[in-house]
C-alpha cells in the first residue's frame, strides 16, 4: 500500500505540483486520511521517500552506464548527462522549482546530490581527454556550466516562459554542450 501511495502522490505531482493534499492521495488510494497518517506522518515524508527514490534510481542507473561493455564512451557520457528517474522524467521543469520554492529542505538534500554526483562522468570525461576523443578541457568548468544551465532553466519556467519536460531540456542542453552550435560546414 505505501508503494501505492508514492506511486498517486507521484502522478499528482506530474498533474497538479506540489499542491496535492494528504486528503487528494488517501481518497485516490482508497482508505482514510487516518490510514494514511500512519503509513506516512506528514506529505514531507512522501516527498522525501520520492527523493530518495529517485536518487537512488540515478546512483544505480549511472554505474551500470558506466559498467557497460557495449556501450561507446560518448555514449555513455550522454546517457550520465541526461540521467533522469524514469518516474521524474515527463515532469514540466516547473515542479523542480516548487520543490525549490514550497520545499527548501528537499530542495537542498537535491541540490546537494546535484552538485556532488559527478564521480562517474568526471571519469568517462578524463577517459575521452585521454583517448583523444575529446579535446583537453577543464572538467570542472563543464560541470558548472552543466547545473549552471540546469538552474537557470528552472528559473524560466518558474516565470511560465520555458515548457518543456526535465528530459527534454536535459537533452537538448547537452546536445549544444556536447555538439556545439556550429554546422560542420561552418568550418
Amino acid at each position: 500500500m505505501k508503494e501505492r501511495i508514492l506511486e498517486i502522490a507521484l502522478k499528482e505531482i506530474q498533474y497538479k505540483g506540489f499542491r496535492f493534499t494528504m486528503n487528494d492521495l488517501a481518497r485516490q488510494a482508497g482508505i482514510s486520511t487516518k490510514t494514511l497518517y500512519v503509513m506516512y506522518t506528514s506529505k514531507v515524508e512522501i516527498i522525501d521517500q520520492l527523493l530518495d527514490q529517485a536518487m537512488d534510481e540515478i546512483r544505480i542507473r549511472e554505474e551500470a552506464i558506466i559498467a557497460d561493455p557495449n556501450q561507446k564512451l560518448m555514449d555513455k557520457i550522454r546517457q550520465l548527462l541526461i540521467l533522469v528517474p524514469s518516474d521524474f522524467q515527463f515532469f514540466h521543469m516547473n515542479r523542480l522549482y516548487e520543490l525549490q520554492r514550497y520545499y527548501p529542505e528537499q530542495w537542498q538534500r537535491l541540490d546537494q546530490f546535484v552538485n556532488v554526483q559527478w564521480d562517474g562522468v568526471r571519469q568517462l570525461l578524463q577517459e575521452g581527454i585521454a583517448s583523444r576523443k575529446l579535446k583537453s578541457f577543464p572538467i570542472d568548468l563543464f560541470i558548472e556550466m552543466y547545473i549552471g544551465g540546469l538552474y537557470r532553466l528552472l528559473e524560466q519556467s518558474a516565470k511560465q516562459e520555458f515548457h518543456m519536460t526535465l528530459e527534454d531540456a536535459l537533452e537538448a542542453m547537452i546536445d549544444i554542450m556536447l555538439g556545439g552550435i556550429m554546422n560542420r560546414e561552418g568550418e
